[in-house]
């Protein structure tokens, strides 16, 4: 299956699905780039929150 056919497919794909796909494809990068990891980690605990967005922000720049 080609990378086109793929994102064809992803794209039928009903919304939970598409965010365990992400989870998914998430993981697999995690797991092999220790930098991505360490950079993740940081935003992750990172307690500034001028640097935090806003859960409606989010929704309107990710559109949930």
């Amino acid at each position: 299956m080609s990378l086109t056919q793929l994102k064809d497919e992803v794209a039928h794909l009903q919304a939970e699905e598409q965010r365990e796909l992400i989870a998914f494809l998430v993981a697999l990068q995690t797991e092999h780039d220790e930098d991505f990891k360490k950079e993740l980690a940081a935003k992750i605990n990172d307690r500034d929150p001028a640097h935090w967005v806003d859960l409606d922000q989010a929704r309107k720049k990710y559109g949930q």
